[in-house]
Formats: structure tokens, sequence, C-alpha cells
């Protein structure tokens, strides 16, 4: 069966549903919203609200008005067909009585990956698929990235001047963009699972790393320092907020406490790659590295980025400032070239989201 107009409208109002997970769903699952339509009227509708909650097509169920038996259940992602933390919503659709599902993208999930699909399909319910993997992807860019390379899905986060320096020589660097900007940050850590800094920043900035915008809810990001050689402050302002704090080091990922600071003194090098990939065990599908030149240099360099959000503010600041990321290249055939995927006004200010 082809997909209708109708049906475009209300996987449209699933995928809008699914949006609302994008502050809470952070790690482990897809964000996924699911409508359930019966007799032209929707009697259910349901999102992923959080970490390790029922999936959207058993919040909807649970909400429905109305026996679901005999509706369509419109889905922005395939439903799981594998019991993990919960039990496969294939099931609870199939037990429901659900008719017919409408799916606007198949989960890359390799334990889904078609077998959502398949599971309905033996059990005698219609399924119809609509190619809308572009909006869907944009909400669970991290599990696709996961699925594919075992590493989260990782943006890099800069504030630059017109010139491109992200501090002056001696540091200083609050603040190089308006209020504006700094709100838009707040959206970026929010859907994160992860923030990455290097311990140079913490002693520089004595960044929080925390979400203060109260529009995303209880948002509270995992924030990762790497340091090399244990010089994280014992009294760094990130210690003073609640959430869990990681030293990333050459031995490994150290989870800390705001009663205990790791004081080993560690290896020259960390491999960064091995650090994703460790995050990515963890189930964290977005990190947001926000860093200073060194660090940034590093994730730029070894190709381990998806996206790069750059804030210009109009101002200059000098070449003695410090730059983006000291890459020390010396010839053009060295440079990294980038696209350039949006550009919008903030205030004063430019936001460039670059992709590779």
């Amino acid at each position: 069966m082809t997909v209708s107009a109708v049906d475009r409208l209300y996987l449209r109002s699933a995928i809008r549903l699914a949006e609302k997970g994008l502050f809470s769903v952070t790690t482990n699952n897809p964000r996924v919203g699911c409508l359930l339509v019966k007799s032209g009227h929707i009697i259910g509708q349901g999102w992923h609200r959080e970490d390790g909650g029922p999936h959207a097509e058993i919040d909807a169920l649970s909400n429905s008005i109305e026996d679901p038996c005999g509706s369509t259940a419109y889905i922005s992602l395939e439903p799981c067909c594998w019991e993990g933390r919960t039990p496969p919503c294939t099931t609870a659709l199939i037990e429901a009585g659900i008719a017919r599902a409408v799916i606007a993208a198949r989960d890359p999930h390799p334990r889904v990956a078609g077998g959502g699909v398949r599971a309905l399909l033996d059990a005698g319910i219609e399924v119809t698929e609509e190619n809308l993997s572009e909006e869907t992807d944009a909400l669970n860019p991290g599990p696709l990235m996961r699925g594919e390379n075992n590493r989260p899905f990782v943006r890099i986060k800069t504030a630059i001047s017109i010139d491109g320096r992200t501090a002056m020589a001696d540091g200083q660097s609050r603040w190089i963009t308006g209020e504006e900007a700094r709100a838009d940050a707040q959206y970026w850590r929010a859907r994160s699972a992860a923030i990455i800094t290097g311990v140079g920043t913490v002693i520089a900035d004595d960044p929080k790393l925390n979400v203060r915008d109260q529009r995303y809810g209880n948002a509270k990001p995992l924030r990762v320092v790497v340091d090399t050689r244990g010089r994280t402050p014992r009294d760094a302002a990130l210690f003073g907020e609640k959430g869990r704090i990681a030293i990333a080091c050459a031995k490994g990922v150290v989870p800390i406490n705001r009663a205990e600071m790791w004081e080993q003194q560690v290896g020259p090098a960390i491999d960064l790659a091995m650090l994703l990939e460790t995050l990515s065990d963890q189930g964290c599908n977005e990190v947001l590295v926000e860093a200073g030149a060194t660090l940034n240099a590093s994730f730029l360099g070894q190709g381990l980025w998806d996206e790069m959000i750059v804030y210009i503010a109009p101002r200059l600041m000098g070449d003695t400032a410090r730059p983006l990321a000291a890459l020390g290249f010396t010839g053009m055939d060295e440079a990294i070239s980038t696209t350039v995927k949006s550009i919008d006004t903030l205030g004063p200010d430019l936001r460039i989201v670059l992709t590779p």
C-alpha cells in the first residue's frame, strides 16, 4: 500500500513527537514518536520520554483513549524486535491488535534493521514504509554513528572572533560572543550525552559545563576532562555541579565524584578514538567537544568529528591571540576542507555549522 498525503501528515506528527525526547533521550536509544489513529481520529500518542523508560509505541498504547485494536500506528522509526532494557515493541503492537503500521524510516541498529518490519508482517499486520530518513536521522545521528562506526556523533563547538581567535594570549575569552550565541550553545549541550573538554580549558576558564537553560529540562551530560598529567584542580567549578564527571587519561576513563579527586600521574598521550569507543559502549549517542586549540586540533586532525558549530563574533582580537585549532600546517595540501551546512544570525554574531 502506498503512503497517502494523510499518512505523511501523521508521520510528520510522529516525528514531532519524537523531538520531545531531544533533551531527555541521550543514551542508548533513539528518539522515537508514535501516533495511533482509528476511524480517522487520533486515539493515542507517545514518545520515548527518557533513557531506560518505555519506548514510544508503549507510551502511545498506554495513553490510548480507545481500544487500539484495529488502529493504525504511525511510527517515526521501525519498532524494536528484541528485548533489551524493555520488551520488544513489536510484541506490544501485535498483542494490541494493531491493523496497520506506517513507518518513517528503518532502524539501523543491527539487532533491528528490518527485523521489526518482518515481525509485524509475519503477524499479519500491514506495513507501509515511507523514506523520511533525512528527518529522522537529524534527530538520531548518534545511534546511526554508533551502529556504523562504534563511536558517538561528535560535534565540535567553538566561539571565535572574525579573525579566527578563541582567546587572548593570556587565556582571556569571556565573552567573545553575545548572549544570544551563548544561549544557543545551551541547546547543543542539552542534547548531548557527554561534553568533552581539556584540562587546559578547565584551568584557564574554570567552566561548569552544565546546562543552565531551564527550557531543556533536567539535562545533565557526562562531563569528561582530557587530562594526561592529573592537573585538574580539586576546586574546579565543575565539581560544584551535580552530575557525573570523568577524567580521561592514557589508562582509560576514570569516573570520579565531588568527594574525591583523581591524582595519579598518567602517560603522555590519550587515544581519542578509544575514548570515543568507550563513550559509545557506555551508551553515549552524541558528544560535544568544548575545548581549546590543542584538543580541537587532535579531533580535527584525526578526523574524529562529524559537525562543527562555529560562533563568529564581529570583533578583531589580533595575531597574538589563540587560534581555533593548533594544527601546525605549513602547506595547502594539509588543509582540512569543510562543507557549510547552515549559516544563521544570532544577535550580533553568526553561527556557521560545518561538516567534513
